[in-house]
């Protein structure tokens, strides 16, 4: 990511990065690519952060070859000697101490979504299941007990995510916003109303 002046780089590169835990599923899609390093006193670099946790400097003779991890939006460099800590930015940009900013370069991976129809896990593992709720509808003074399908959906994820499903009823997908951590649901309007499960995205 980061190159150190007057530092040579660690060769051979197998040494540099022989022993590094690749980086969480959760998080990773979000870092992998190619970015350029914008950093103290104008000097810059390019870097690219690969899947299994390489993240190769190019550009600058002082480049120092490392790694990388994340959670959530904070990517963690290690050029073997200190560790630098990375912000994921509202507008897609990193940043770090010193004011260090780093910009990607082409467009970011897709994030991954689970196929239509899954029924079995939600973001990052989540609990993706559906059940049925007492809706409470009442005619007049007596309340009629009715039970309508709500699908739930469990965020494992760090980082924002919606999901969506389909009406029988209305032409419209209807969807959720799901915080990490948390749980949301949808729930239909009237028993003969079914949902289908579409997906789920990362959102900003």
């Amino acid at each position: 990511m980061k190159f150190m002046p007057y530092v040579a780089a660690c060769l051979p590169l197998a040494l540099c990065t022989a022993a590094h835990a690749q980086p969480a599923a959760s998080c990773a899609g979000k870092f992998v690519g190619t970015w350029v390093h914008h950093g103290i006193g104008g000097q810059t670099n390019t870097s690219n952060l690969h899947a299994d946790g390489r993240a190769l400097c190019s550009d600058n003779t002082n480049c120092v070859q490392g790694t990388w991890t994340c959670a959530g939006n904070v990517l963690t460099y290690d050029n073997g000697m200190y560790k630098t800590d990375y912000t994921l930015q509202g507008n897609g940009t990193m940043t770090a101490r010193g004011g260090i900013v780093v910009t990607r370069v082409g467009a970011a991976p897709k994030q991954a979504r689970e196929p239509a129809g899954s029924n079995s896990t939600g973001a990052c593992g989540g609990l993706l299941t559906q059940e049925k709720q007492d809706n409470g509808a009442r005619s007049g003074n007596v309340r009629e007990r009715s039970y309508v399908v709500c699908q739930k959906f469990e965020n494992k994820c760090g980082y924002p995510v919606s999901f969506a499903v389909k009406s029988n009823k209305v032409r419209i997908k209807l969807s959720a916003t799901v915080q990490p951590g948390k749980m949301e649901k949808i729930c239909a309007t009237s028993e003969d109303e079914t949902l289908q499960y579409l997906g789920w995205k990362q959102t900003l």
